[in-house]
């Protein structure tokens, strides 16, 4: 592999693919953070007495956002694929 090689579209397309591969990352972190929160923290806190019952309510919001995150972490994960496509370009062992 010669990085002298790649050309400015070429570097384009692969920092576009570093950038939803993070953006996957970020989206599935938040997803399980905010499932956490809302599936086991805000119930045992209101069962425990450490939150009013009307927090019981704000669940539906984390579960909200946690399915957001979810369909956003696939839509660049759909990203990732189709752009990891460009690594054929110039690496012939596209599986290693």
């Amino acid at each position: 592999m010669d990085p002298a090689a790649l050309g400015p579209f070429e570097w384009s397309e692969l920092g576009k693919l570093l950038v939803s591969l993070w953006m996957v990352v970020l989206f599935v972190v938040l997803m399980a953070a905010n499932m956490i929160v809302g599936h086991n923290f805000l119930p045992s806190f209101v069962m425990s007495g450490h939150l009013p019952n009307y927090w019981q309510k704000a669940r539906i919001a984390f579960y909200s956002f946690a399915i957001i995150c979810f369909g956003l972490a696939m839509f660049f994960l759909y990203r990732v694929i189709d752009l990891a496509g460009i690594l054929r370009n110039f690496w012939a062992d596209y599986y290693i």
